[in-house]
């Protein structure tokens, strides 16, 4: 059975109210509300509420492989050459496009210098009104296992093209 409050599986639960509202928890949870004494019988199945917030819940809390993900996209090295070309294209002063994308000169003046790495927001933004792309999508390197006992290099974490 699962606990409404905690979300723990457990063996048996007890039935409790907590201010008003009738639940049904595990022993360490029942300490926070006065047992009450239900008919026994076939318990209700958990609300798809309940159940959709515990399942987003397990989600986050489950470890993410970071080596495992593959198509994550990043900012491109020459970001700051894409985003004066295609201001001048335009015909846009750096003023212009900070009047556009709601940020002062200084900062567009940064960015087209590489002095400044934009955030993701800042991103979305450059690329909306510029209609340029500044992400790309980074190959995933996979590892290879060392057949001996001896340290792993970086060349063996490395696939080289002619091996393929």
């Amino acid at each position: 059975m699962l606990c409404e409050l905690c979300g723990a599986e457990v063996a048996r639960t007890k039935t409790i109210s907590v201010e008003g509202t009738v639940l049904a928890a595990c022993p360490s949870c029942a300490r926070f509300g006065a047992e009450v004494n239900a008919p026994v019988g076939p318990r209700r199945t958990t609300p798809p509420a309940i159940a959709e917030r515990l399942q987003a819940r397990q989600r986050r809390m489950t470890e993410k492989d970071l080596y495992a993900q593959s198509g994550e996209e990043d900012l491109v090295d020459d970001y700051a050459m894409r985003i004066r070309k295609a201001r001048e294209v335009r015909g846009w002063k750096q003023a212009d496009l900070g009047m556009k994308i709601n940020e002062r000169v200084t900062i567009i003046a940064k960015l087209e210098s590489g002095q400044m790495v934009p955030n993701e927001d800042l991103i979305r933004r450059l690329e909306r009104a510029l209609d340029i792309t500044l992400k790309e999508k980074v190959p995933v390197v996979s590892a290879k296992k060392a057949t001996t006992r001896e340290a792993v290099t970086l060349g063996d974490l490395l696939e080289r093209d002619d091996e393929e």
